[in-house]
């Protein structure tokens, strides 16, 4: 069997986009629905709303602090289940957030997630300017908030990631010399949703070099150009993209997601030796 191998494309605060190869879809996919759904990370999880002056209701308010990212420090707490504490709320497991404002100007006044005032200074709200309510002047909001570890699984406000996805490795082969009518190239040229295709004075086809990265396969080249352009994709290679909302950094969100994946392959083996010696 061939090592894995990797290839970064794309590294940003926000978003990561690598290839994958020589590996099987079934372990790709493992892996995606592990950095989707089972890597644990911060959120408020309970609302204590002492005043509210608002025109929003006390629950309204609760759900949008809810679906507040909040960075994540996972050398520190632990899952609520977890902890010596048993889930009753510990410094080991919980961070208290505060808010209190009163609107001394004559202006309506908003209140945003940098506005909450955290015991941790490592647990915060991703962006200070997260919109939570607009308070009219003389009016008062206090707020006492409790953030946990939590799972995806169990709630969406729990997901570490916006977004992530995988597609196959494209693959784009043609002769430039048995494509030559003007209006199949342009036809070509146009139709392609990526742009990847351009063409000099309408005589010769030219495909980008890093097509790979942006093509997704839609079919649309082959189709117009009645076979003369294959289209494929390389076995066993995949483009991974995740997108996040900043409340884990990229290399400890995938340490966590072997670490995670390997878990879980000890406890199968484990049930299945359990199993073994039963029977």
């Amino acid at each position: 069997m061939s090592p894995l191998k990797l290839e970064v494309l794309e590294k940003s605060e926000y978003n990561l986009i690598f290839i994958i190869e020589d590996v099987s879809i079934e372990m790709v996919n493992a892996l995606r629905r592990i950095i989707l759904t089972e890597i644990p990370v911060m959120a408020i999880d309970e609302v204590i709303v002492l005043k509210n002056d608002s025109p929003l209701y006390d629950e309204i308010i609760s759900h949008r602090l809810g679906l507040i990212p909040l960075k994540t420090d996972l050398s520190v707490y632990k899952l609520p289940q977890d902890c010596d504490c048993g889930g009753y709320g510990c410094p080991m497991c919980q961070v208290s957030l505060t808010c209190e404002i009163t609107n001394t100007t004559n202006n309506p006044l908003e209140i945003y997630s940098g506005d909450l005032n955290s015991n941790d200074p490592k647990i915060i709200p991703v962006h200070p300017k997260i919109p939570i309510v607009k308070i009219d002047k003389k009016d008062k909001v206090i707020i006492e908030a409790y953030a946990i570890l939590g799972k995806a699984k169990d709630h969406a406000k729990w997901q570490a990631v916006s977004n992530v996805a995988f597609r196959y490795l494209p693959i784009i082969e043609f002769n430039e010399k048995e494509i030559t009518d003007p209006e199949e190239i342009n036809l070509i040229v146009k139709t392609c949703p990526e742009d990847l295709y351009s063409s000099k004075n309408e005589k010769t086809l030219e495909l980008k070099e890093d097509y790979w990265k942006s093509c997704t396969l839609c079919n649309s080249c082959e189709h117009n150009s009645n076979g003369k352009i294959k289209l494929s994709h390389k076995k066993d290679a995949y483009i991974f993209s995740i997108e996040s909302d900043g409340v884990l950094p990229f290399d400890i969100l995938i340490k966590e997601t072997f670490k995670i994946f390997n878990g879980k392959i000890e406890e199968f083996m484990t049930k299945l030796e359990e199993l073994e010696i039963e029977s």
